[in-house]
């Protein structure tokens, strides 16, 4: 629906259809409306739905009794799929039924009968032509007021689930309150250097963790993104004389966004090196079920206690001692940020220490 709303100028004319049997009728009209209106003269009324449904049209004058069909009967018709066009009758012979009819009908604004006065019917349309703007501005303001409506509840949604999200963050380092504290004291006499890193380390914790992460999302071979991975980590793997055995296809992708997908499986690759014994193998595999990739990265290496299967994931509560060696326990934590980001799931799976473990990534 064109809601389009023309000042009457010099520039813009309003436009006007006329339409009327007689071509006297037709002759006078046009010379009397042309030098204020764009005016288009039927004697057909069967030709002036096809031109109304492919112009602009603003107001319709419309003859009651034609051979070929009433007026009532076109004005009818158009009103089905053009409702704002402001609709005039001008009739010379029509009875009282005639104007019942063309006002229930055609849903006419007035109903002149001829001979017309002129300034009567400039009157009319000037009248008829206000009253299709304010209905033109009354609509454009509902679909305007309704997308206002819909946006704002859209932005009101989104900035409920930014709070909730905000909440969570507060009430989860609330909560690790107590721990963040300790894990500093342990650290306060730590070298200046390992004091610089740690600073570092928190800074980018805490920067991803009160973000609202938007990766960007795309298809990533997958058997090619490890094989950079891999490649990058060759001396740590020959420094320990750990071996890598993949088993996925070499046509597998998963839709991530490549810095979070590297940066998830360099942290899980890295642990799986560094905890794995010397003489090591360590399995990567793939597979994909209803929609989903998940991503497997077995050790043969120390294990993990069950009870800290979970705390692996949480910042500031693992030991020391359970941590990587000089490591600050924040790589994991860091990765489950991303994850989340992603859309994703991470977690591990081990029997117990010394039996290995398994890091499992569903995307």
């Amino acid at each position: 629906m064109n809601l389009e709303i023309r000042p009457m100028d010099e520039n813009k004319k309003f436009t006007l259809v006329i339409v009327d049997d007689e071509r006297s009728i037709l002759t006078e009209l046009n010379i009397l409306l042309k030098r204020r209106y764009d005016v288009h003269a039927f004697e057909n009324p069967e030709e002036v739905e096809t031109f109304i449904d492919n112009h602009q049209v603003d107001l319709i004058i419309c003859d009651e009794l034609m051979p070929e069909m009433r007026g009532s009967i076109l004005l009818s018709r158009l009103h089905k799929k053009h409702p704002d066009i402001c609709k005039l009758v001008l009739s010379g012979q029509a009875e009282k039924n005639d104007i019942v009819r063309a006002i229930n009908e055609g849903h006419i604004f007035s109903f002149l009968f001829k001979p017309v006065n002129q300034q009567q019917l400039l009157n009319v349309i000037e009248k008829g032509l206000e009253n299709r703007m304010l209905k033109l501005t009354l609509k454009r303001q509902n679909i305007e007021l309704k997308n206002y409506s819909e946006n704002l509840e859209k932005m009101v949604q989104e900035r409920t689930a930014q709070l909730v999200r905000a909440h969570e963050r507060v009430k989860q380092l609330d909560g690790n309150k107590m721990s963040f504290l300790i894990y500093l004291t342990n650290e306060i006499n730590s070298p200046l250097d390992r004091i610089q890193k740690l600073a570092e380390t928190l800074l980018t914790y805490f920067g991803l963790a009160g973000s609202n992460l938007k990766p960007n999302m795309r298809m990533m071979p997958l058997q090619e993104t490890l094989a950079g991975l891999l490649r990058s980590r060759q001396k740590a793997l020959e420094s320990r004389a750990v071996t890598v055995e993949e088993r996925l296809a070499a046509d597998m992708s998963v839709k991530s966004d490549p810095e979070y997908l590297e940066r998830v499986l360099g942290v899980i690759m890295d642990n799986a090196i560094i905890f794995s014994n010397e003489g090591g193998k360590v399995v990567i595999e793939a597979g994909q079920h209803d929609g989903k990739t998940t991503i497997t990265v077995t050790d043969s290496g120390k294990g993990i206690d069950p009870t800290d299967l979970e705390n692996i994931f949480k910042a500031f509560i693992l030991e020391p001692e359970k941590r990587r060696p000089a490591g600050f326990g924040l790589n994991l934590p860091l990765a489950g940020i991303l994850v989340n980001a992603l859309g994703g799931r991470l977690w591990a799976t081990s029997a117990g220490p010394g039996t290995g473990a398994a890091f499992h990534l569903e995307l």
